[in-house]
Protein backbone atom coordinates (compact mmCIF):
# COMPACT_ATOMS: atom_id res chain seq x y z
CA UNK A 1 0.00 0.00 0.00
CA UNK A 2 1.15 3.58 -0.40
CA UNK A 3 2.80 5.15 2.23
CA UNK A 4 0.54 8.30 2.47
CA UNK A 5 -2.73 5.87 1.44
CA UNK A 6 -1.46 3.78 4.50
CA UNK A 7 -1.36 6.94 7.09
CA UNK A 8 -4.31 8.28 5.94
CA UNK A 9 -5.79 5.18 6.82
CA UNK A 10 -4.41 5.00 10.03
CA UNK A 11 -5.54 8.52 10.89
CA UNK A 12 -9.02 7.35 10.31
CA UNK A 13 -9.20 4.70 12.18
CA UNK A 14 -7.84 6.57 14.75
CA UNK A 15 -10.25 9.11 14.32
CA UNK A 16 -13.25 6.89 14.59
CA UNK A 17 -12.31 4.98 17.66
CA UNK A 18 -11.97 8.45 19.30
CA UNK A 19 -15.62 8.87 17.91
CA UNK A 20 -16.87 5.40 19.37
CA UNK A 21 -14.96 6.55 22.61
CA UNK A 22 -17.08 9.61 22.87
CA UNK A 23 -20.44 8.37 21.74
CA UNK A 24 -19.72 5.81 24.65
CA UNK A 25 -18.45 8.58 26.86
CA UNK A 26 -21.95 10.65 26.24
CA UNK A 27 -24.42 7.74 28.12
CA UNK A 28 -21.66 5.59 30.23
CA UNK A 29 -21.35 6.37 33.94
CA UNK A 30 -17.67 7.11 34.76
CA UNK A 31 -16.47 4.56 36.64
CA UNK A 32 -13.09 3.22 36.77
CA UNK A 33 -11.69 5.85 34.29
CA UNK A 34 -7.98 5.48 35.95
CA UNK A 35 -7.80 2.05 34.49
CA UNK A 36 -7.72 3.80 31.01
CA UNK A 37 -4.39 6.25 31.60
CA UNK A 38 -6.58 9.36 31.29
CA UNK A 39 -6.61 12.21 34.22
CA UNK A 40 -10.17 13.00 35.81
CA UNK A 41 -12.15 15.86 36.80
CA UNK A 42 -13.94 15.19 39.51
CA UNK A 43 -17.13 17.29 39.25
CA UNK A 44 -19.81 15.10 41.18
CA UNK A 45 -17.00 13.97 44.32
CA UNK A 46 -16.46 17.90 44.40
CA UNK A 47 -20.09 19.57 43.80
CA UNK A 48 -20.84 19.05 47.33
CA UNK A 49 -17.37 21.14 48.27
CA UNK A 50 -17.88 24.56 46.91
CA UNK A 51 -16.07 27.61 48.70
CA UNK A 52 -16.07 31.17 47.52
CA UNK A 53 -12.15 31.57 46.46
CA UNK A 54 -11.07 35.17 46.47
CA UNK A 55 -9.38 36.24 42.90
CA UNK A 56 -6.50 37.41 44.83
CA UNK A 57 -5.55 33.66 44.15
CA UNK A 58 -4.75 33.91 41.24
CA UNK A 59 -4.20 37.42 40.23
CA UNK A 60 -1.69 39.79 41.48
CA UNK A 61 -3.64 42.98 39.90
CA UNK A 62 -6.95 43.73 38.46
CA UNK A 63 -7.51 47.28 35.89
CA UNK A 64 -10.45 48.76 34.04
CA UNK A 65 -10.79 49.93 29.82
CA UNK A 66 -13.35 52.41 30.48
CA UNK A 67 -14.93 51.99 26.74
CA UNK A 68 -15.42 55.56 25.47
CA UNK A 69 -19.82 56.12 25.02
CA UNK A 70 -20.90 58.25 22.01
CA UNK A 71 -24.19 59.10 20.73
CA UNK A 72 -23.07 57.72 16.96
CA UNK A 73 -22.66 53.88 18.00
CA UNK A 74 -24.04 51.55 20.45
CA UNK A 75 -22.02 48.60 21.92
CA UNK A 76 -24.17 45.92 23.62
CA UNK A 77 -21.12 44.38 25.23
CA UNK A 78 -21.85 40.49 24.53
CA UNK A 79 -18.51 40.06 21.97
CA UNK A 80 -15.53 42.33 23.17
CA UNK A 81 -12.11 40.63 21.60
CA UNK A 82 -8.72 41.47 23.18
CA UNK A 83 -6.07 41.69 20.12
CA UNK A 84 -2.43 43.45 20.32
CA UNK A 85 -2.92 46.89 21.92
CA UNK A 86 -6.60 47.17 21.14
CA UNK A 87 -10.21 45.81 21.93
CA UNK A 88 -13.04 45.02 19.08
CA UNK A 89 -16.46 44.78 19.56
CA UNK A 90 -18.86 43.14 17.46
CA UNK A 91 -22.36 44.16 18.09
CA UNK A 92 -24.78 41.21 16.69
CA UNK A 93 -28.08 43.16 16.81
CA UNK A 94 -29.57 43.05 13.08
CA UNK A 95 -29.31 45.49 11.05
CA UNK A 96 -27.38 47.46 13.55
CA UNK A 97 -24.37 44.72 13.34
CA UNK A 98 -20.88 47.12 13.30
CA UNK A 99 -17.45 45.86 14.22
CA UNK A 100 -15.87 48.59 16.47
CA UNK A 101 -11.83 49.17 17.41
CA UNK A 102 -10.97 50.92 20.49
CA UNK A 103 -7.61 51.79 22.18
CA UNK A 104 -7.08 49.44 25.12
CA UNK A 105 -4.95 51.59 27.25
CA UNK A 106 -7.14 54.56 27.27
CA UNK A 107 -10.42 53.05 25.81
CA UNK A 108 -10.75 55.75 23.05
CA UNK A 109 -12.79 55.07 19.98
CA UNK A 110 -10.24 54.57 16.72
CA UNK A 111 -11.96 53.48 13.96
CA UNK A 112 -15.14 51.76 12.56
CA UNK A 113 -14.04 48.72 10.46
CA UNK A 114 -16.14 48.58 7.14
CA UNK A 115 -19.94 48.55 7.20
CA UNK A 116 -22.90 46.80 6.19
CA UNK A 117 -24.08 46.56 2.54
CA UNK A 118 -23.52 45.19 -0.48
CA UNK A 119 -20.57 46.45 -1.69
CA UNK A 120 -17.04 44.57 -3.10
CA UNK A 121 -15.87 45.13 0.98
CA UNK A 122 -19.35 45.91 2.95
CA UNK A 123 -20.91 42.76 4.69
CA UNK A 124 -23.77 41.32 6.21
CA UNK A 125 -22.86 39.88 9.41
CA UNK A 126 -19.97 39.97 12.04
CA UNK A 127 -18.19 37.02 12.90
CA UNK A 128 -15.03 36.66 15.05
CA UNK A 129 -11.59 38.43 15.65
CA UNK A 130 -8.89 35.36 14.53
CA UNK A 131 -5.78 35.46 16.68
CA UNK A 132 -2.62 34.47 15.03
CA UNK A 133 0.27 35.72 14.18
CA UNK A 134 -1.42 39.35 14.37
CA UNK A 135 -5.06 39.67 15.37
CA UNK A 136 -7.11 39.70 12.46
CA UNK A 137 -10.99 40.85 12.02
CA UNK A 138 -13.16 38.05 10.25
CA UNK A 139 -16.74 39.56 8.71
CA UNK A 140 -19.22 37.96 6.33
CA UNK A 141 -20.12 39.89 3.21
CA UNK A 142 -21.13 38.61 -0.50
CA UNK A 143 -20.59 34.88 0.46
CA UNK A 144 -17.28 35.52 1.40
CA UNK A 145 -14.92 35.97 4.84
CA UNK A 146 -13.64 39.12 4.29
CA UNK A 147 -10.38 39.54 6.63
CA UNK A 148 -9.28 43.33 7.97
CA UNK A 149 -6.55 44.41 10.15
CA UNK A 150 -6.61 46.56 13.04
CA UNK A 151 -5.81 49.49 11.01
CA UNK A 152 -9.04 48.99 8.61
CA UNK A 153 -7.25 47.58 5.49
CA UNK A 154 -8.32 44.66 4.45
CA UNK A 155 -6.14 41.75 4.46
CA UNK A 156 -7.54 38.95 2.01
CA UNK A 157 -10.83 37.95 1.04
CA UNK A 158 -11.66 34.36 1.24
CA UNK A 159 -15.22 32.45 -0.73
CA UNK A 160 -17.58 31.11 2.23
CA UNK A 161 -16.34 28.20 3.69
CA UNK A 162 -17.76 24.94 2.00
CA UNK A 163 -19.47 23.87 5.72
CA UNK A 164 -21.41 26.46 7.42
CA UNK A 165 -19.37 26.98 10.82
CA UNK A 166 -20.52 28.06 14.00
CA UNK A 167 -17.02 29.60 15.34
CA UNK A 168 -14.25 29.00 13.87
CA UNK A 169 -9.79 29.52 15.27
CA UNK A 170 -6.56 30.19 13.66
CA UNK A 171 -4.54 27.53 14.20
CA UNK A 172 -1.06 27.18 12.84
CA UNK A 173 -1.88 27.73 8.46
CA UNK A 174 -5.37 26.59 8.95
CA UNK A 175 -8.45 27.61 10.07
CA UNK A 176 -10.23 25.43 12.40
CA UNK A 177 -14.04 25.15 12.79
CA UNK A 178 -17.37 23.17 14.35
CA UNK A 179 -19.65 22.40 11.64
CA UNK A 180 -23.38 23.25 12.64
CA UNK A 181 -25.96 19.88 11.75
CA UNK A 182 -29.04 21.98 11.54
CA UNK A 183 -30.14 19.09 9.15
CA UNK A 184 -29.35 16.44 10.88
CA UNK A 185 -27.33 14.74 8.18
CA UNK A 186 -23.89 16.43 9.03
CA UNK A 187 -21.07 13.80 7.84
CA UNK A 188 -18.17 16.29 9.46
CA UNK A 189 -18.15 17.70 12.86
CA UNK A 190 -14.72 19.67 12.96
CA UNK A 191 -13.35 20.47 9.28
CA UNK A 192 -9.92 22.11 8.72
CA UNK A 193 -9.55 24.71 6.01
CA UNK A 194 -6.43 26.29 5.02
CA UNK A 195 -6.41 29.88 5.78
CA UNK A 196 -5.19 31.35 2.42
CA UNK A 197 -7.73 29.43 0.13
CA UNK A 198 -10.55 28.25 2.11
CA UNK A 199 -10.15 24.49 0.80
CA UNK A 200 -11.44 21.48 2.95
CA UNK A 201 -7.98 20.35 4.10
CA UNK A 202 -9.21 17.54 6.24
CA UNK A 203 -11.98 16.61 8.92
CA UNK A 204 -13.39 14.69 12.05
CA UNK A 205 -16.52 13.31 11.85
CA UNK A 206 -19.35 13.70 12.83
CA UNK A 207 -21.68 11.44 15.44
CA UNK A 208 -24.77 12.83 15.67
CA UNK A 209 -27.39 12.23 13.42
CA UNK A 210 -31.22 12.52 13.35
CA UNK A 211 -34.31 12.54 10.89
CA UNK A 212 -36.07 16.07 11.02
CA UNK A 213 -39.86 15.66 12.36
CA UNK A 214 -42.58 18.50 11.90
CA UNK A 215 -42.87 20.08 15.30
CA UNK A 216 -39.63 19.94 16.91
CA UNK A 217 -37.23 22.51 17.33
CA UNK A 218 -33.88 20.83 16.71
CA UNK A 219 -30.73 22.05 18.71
CA UNK A 220 -29.06 24.07 16.83
CA UNK A 221 -26.99 26.03 19.82
CA UNK A 222 -23.16 26.07 20.49
CA UNK A 223 -22.56 22.67 21.99
CA UNK A 224 -19.03 22.66 21.98
CA UNK A 225 -15.67 24.67 23.36
CA UNK A 226 -12.52 25.16 21.21
CA UNK A 227 -9.38 26.81 22.91
CA UNK A 228 -5.73 27.23 21.94
CA UNK A 229 -3.06 26.67 24.82
CA UNK A 230 0.40 26.41 24.98
CA UNK A 231 0.08 26.36 20.64
CA UNK A 232 -1.91 23.18 21.19
CA UNK A 233 -5.69 23.12 19.86
CA UNK A 234 -8.14 21.47 22.43
CA UNK A 235 -12.06 20.54 22.06
CA UNK A 236 -14.58 19.56 24.08
CA UNK A 237 -18.75 18.69 22.96
CA UNK A 238 -20.42 20.06 26.18
CA UNK A 239 -22.74 16.51 26.27
CA UNK A 240 -20.10 14.49 26.58
CA UNK A 241 -17.24 14.09 29.54
CA UNK A 242 -14.21 14.27 27.27
CA UNK A 243 -11.71 17.04 26.38
CA UNK A 244 -9.17 16.29 23.42
CA UNK A 245 -6.35 17.45 22.50
CA UNK A 246 -6.40 17.89 18.18
CA UNK A 247 -3.88 16.28 16.94
CA UNK A 248 -3.17 15.17 13.23
CA UNK A 249 -6.98 15.47 12.33
CA UNK A 250 -7.65 13.50 15.29
CA UNK A 251 -8.79 13.59 18.80
CA UNK A 252 -6.74 11.96 21.62
CA UNK A 253 -8.48 12.43 25.06
CA UNK A 254 -6.71 14.08 27.62
CA UNK A 255 -9.54 15.18 30.69
CA UNK A 256 -12.40 12.63 31.58
CA UNK A 257 -15.07 15.00 33.69
CA UNK A 258 -16.51 12.96 36.01
CA UNK A 259 -20.52 13.49 36.02
CA UNK A 260 -21.39 10.37 37.43
CA UNK A 261 -22.97 9.36 34.55
CA UNK A 262 -25.10 12.49 34.64
CA UNK A 263 -24.62 13.54 30.78
CA UNK A 264 -27.41 14.62 28.56
CA UNK A 265 -29.15 11.71 26.97
CA UNK A 266 -28.27 11.23 23.22
CA UNK A 267 -32.72 11.91 22.46
CA UNK A 268 -32.35 15.41 24.23
CA UNK A 269 -29.22 16.19 22.84
CA UNK A 270 -30.76 16.10 19.52
CA UNK A 271 -34.29 18.30 20.75
CA UNK A 272 -32.72 20.81 22.89
CA UNK A 273 -32.83 22.13 25.59
CA UNK A 274 -36.18 24.11 25.95
CA UNK A 275 -39.68 22.70 25.06
CA UNK A 276 -41.01 24.95 22.74
CA UNK A 277 -44.28 24.04 23.69
CA UNK A 278 -43.83 24.89 27.13
CA UNK A 279 -42.24 28.05 26.20
CA UNK A 280 -45.50 29.25 24.46
CA UNK A 281 -47.52 28.39 27.11
CA UNK A 282 -45.39 30.29 29.74
CA UNK A 283 -43.90 27.34 31.41
CA UNK A 284 -40.30 27.05 32.01
CA UNK A 285 -39.46 23.52 31.45
CA UNK A 286 -35.38 22.59 31.23
CA UNK A 287 -35.00 18.97 29.56
CA UNK A 288 -31.14 19.45 30.88
CA UNK A 289 -32.01 19.73 34.46
CA UNK A 290 -31.43 16.92 36.24
CA UNK A 291 -28.15 16.67 34.08
CA UNK A 292 -24.24 18.39 34.22
CA UNK A 293 -23.72 20.46 31.29
CA UNK A 294 -20.16 21.85 30.69
CA UNK A 295 -19.64 25.14 29.20
CA UNK A 296 -16.53 26.93 27.52
CA UNK A 297 -13.03 25.84 29.09
CA UNK A 298 -10.71 28.23 29.20
CA UNK A 299 -6.97 27.53 30.04
CA UNK A 300 -3.54 29.19 31.55
CA UNK A 301 -0.38 27.63 32.63
CA UNK A 302 -1.74 27.20 36.18
CA UNK A 303 -5.29 26.46 35.98
CA UNK A 304 -8.16 24.60 33.53
CA UNK A 305 -11.28 27.17 33.94
CA UNK A 306 -14.66 25.71 32.76
CA UNK A 307 -18.39 26.27 34.12
CA UNK A 308 -20.96 24.01 34.41
CA UNK A 309 -24.86 24.35 34.96
CA UNK A 310 -26.85 21.75 37.17
CA UNK A 311 -30.83 21.95 38.25
CA UNK A 312 -31.13 25.60 37.07
CA UNK A 313 -27.55 26.66 38.73
CA UNK A 314 -24.70 27.68 37.59
CA UNK A 315 -21.01 26.84 38.90
CA UNK A 316 -17.63 27.88 38.10
CA UNK A 317 -15.08 25.60 38.40
CA UNK A 318 -10.74 25.37 37.68
CA UNK A 319 -8.83 22.59 38.24
CA UNK A 320 -4.91 23.73 39.54
CA UNK A 321 -3.21 21.13 36.83
CA UNK A 322 0.03 20.92 38.58
CA UNK A 323 -1.44 20.05 42.09
CA UNK A 324 -4.31 17.81 40.34
CA UNK A 325 -7.09 19.78 42.69
CA UNK A 326 -10.56 20.93 41.47
CA UNK A 327 -12.24 23.96 43.12
CA UNK A 328 -15.97 24.70 42.52
CA UNK A 329 -17.66 27.88 43.75
CA UNK A 330 -21.03 28.34 45.00
CA UNK A 331 -23.24 28.06 42.37
CA UNK A 332 -25.84 31.28 41.56
CA UNK A 333 -29.56 30.23 40.78
CA UNK A 334 -30.91 31.50 37.10
CA UNK A 335 -33.88 31.22 35.00
CA UNK A 336 -33.83 28.83 32.25
CA UNK A 337 -33.14 32.05 29.23
CA UNK A 338 -30.08 32.85 30.75
CA UNK A 339 -28.44 28.48 30.87
CA UNK A 340 -29.76 28.74 27.41
CA UNK A 341 -28.43 31.63 26.00
CA UNK A 342 -25.01 32.47 27.75
CA UNK A 343 -24.09 35.21 30.54
CA UNK A 344 -27.35 37.01 30.04
CA UNK A 345 -25.85 40.15 31.82
CA UNK A 346 -28.05 39.57 34.79
CA UNK A 347 -25.45 38.59 37.78
CA UNK A 348 -21.47 38.61 37.79
CA UNK A 349 -20.40 35.62 39.05
CA UNK A 350 -16.31 33.89 39.53
CA UNK A 351 -13.82 34.66 41.43
CA UNK A 352 -14.66 36.90 44.49
CA UNK A 353 -12.84 40.19 43.78
CA UNK A 354 -10.92 41.18 47.02
CA UNK A 355 -8.27 43.33 45.08
CA UNK A 356 -10.41 46.05 45.02
CA UNK A 357 -13.99 45.53 46.16
CA UNK A 358 -15.21 45.47 42.21
CA UNK A 359 -17.84 43.27 40.77
CA UNK A 360 -16.45 39.43 40.76
CA UNK A 361 -14.37 38.07 38.19
CA UNK A 362 -14.63 35.05 35.45
CA UNK A 363 -12.43 35.14 32.59
CA UNK A 364 -14.05 35.52 29.52
CA UNK A 365 -10.75 35.00 27.21
CA UNK A 366 -7.05 34.83 27.83
CA UNK A 367 -5.10 37.78 26.68
CA UNK A 368 -1.81 36.37 27.44
CA UNK A 369 0.64 34.13 29.69
CA UNK A 370 -0.03 36.62 31.90
CA UNK A 371 -3.56 38.35 31.60
CA UNK A 372 -7.11 37.25 31.47
CA UNK A 373 -10.24 39.43 30.95
CA UNK A 374 -14.20 39.62 31.20
CA UNK A 375 -16.67 42.37 30.44
CA UNK A 376 -18.56 43.67 32.81
CA UNK A 377 -22.53 44.99 31.64
CA UNK A 378 -24.08 48.22 32.42
CA UNK A 379 -26.60 47.04 33.98
CA UNK A 380 -24.63 45.01 36.51
CA UNK A 381 -22.18 48.34 37.03
CA UNK A 382 -25.16 50.35 37.59
CA UNK A 383 -26.20 48.75 40.30
CA UNK A 384 -23.10 47.88 42.30
CA UNK A 385 -21.75 49.60 45.80
CA UNK A 386 -19.20 52.10 44.67
CA UNK A 387 -18.08 52.65 48.76
CA UNK A 388 -16.67 49.37 48.31
CA UNK A 389 -14.25 50.48 45.26
CA UNK A 390 -11.12 51.34 46.02
CA UNK A 391 -9.92 51.48 42.31
CA UNK A 392 -10.09 55.35 41.40
CA UNK A 393 -10.33 54.52 37.59
CA UNK A 394 -13.74 52.57 38.04
CA UNK A 395 -14.73 54.73 40.54
CA UNK A 396 -14.56 58.17 39.12
CA UNK A 397 -15.96 56.67 36.23
CA UNK A 398 -18.78 55.03 37.63
CA UNK A 399 -19.50 58.74 38.36
CA UNK A 400 -21.29 59.40 35.34
CA UNK A 401 -21.82 56.09 34.54
CA UNK A 402 -25.61 56.02 32.92
CA UNK A 403 -27.66 53.27 30.86
CA UNK A 404 -26.06 55.12 27.66
CA UNK A 405 -22.74 54.52 29.04
CA UNK A 406 -20.14 51.25 27.19
CA UNK A 407 -19.60 48.17 29.09
CA UNK A 408 -16.18 47.71 30.71
CA UNK A 409 -13.46 45.42 30.05
CA UNK A 410 -11.93 44.18 33.18
CA UNK A 411 -8.20 42.92 32.57
CA UNK A 412 -6.33 40.83 35.63
CA UNK A 413 -3.04 39.91 35.95
CA UNK A 414 -2.31 36.57 36.48
CA UNK A 415 0.77 35.44 39.60
CA UNK A 416 3.53 34.05 38.60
Amino acid sequence: MDRLLFQKAVKIFISHVAILFLCANCTQPKQKVEDIGIPTIDIIGNISKTQTINLSTIASNIDYCILESNEHFYIDGKRIYSSGDCFVVMNNIGDRDQCYVFERKTGNFIRQISQIGQGPNDYQNTATVLECDKGQICLMGNNQLLFFNLDGTLSHKINLLSRVLYSFVAYQDLYVGYVTNRRGNSTIRIAFYDNKTGELIDSIPNYRFYQRNEGIRYNSGIDFSLHIFNNSLYYKDIYCDTLYQIKDFSLEPRYIFNTGGRAVPYELQIEGRTDEQATFAGRQNDRYEKYIVNNEILEDATNLYFTFDYRNKLYTAFLNKSEDRLHIMPPISLPLTYLRDGRGWLSPYGFENDLDGGLPFWPQQIISEKEMMCVYSVKELMELDTSKITNEKLKNALQNFNYDSSPVVAIVTLKN
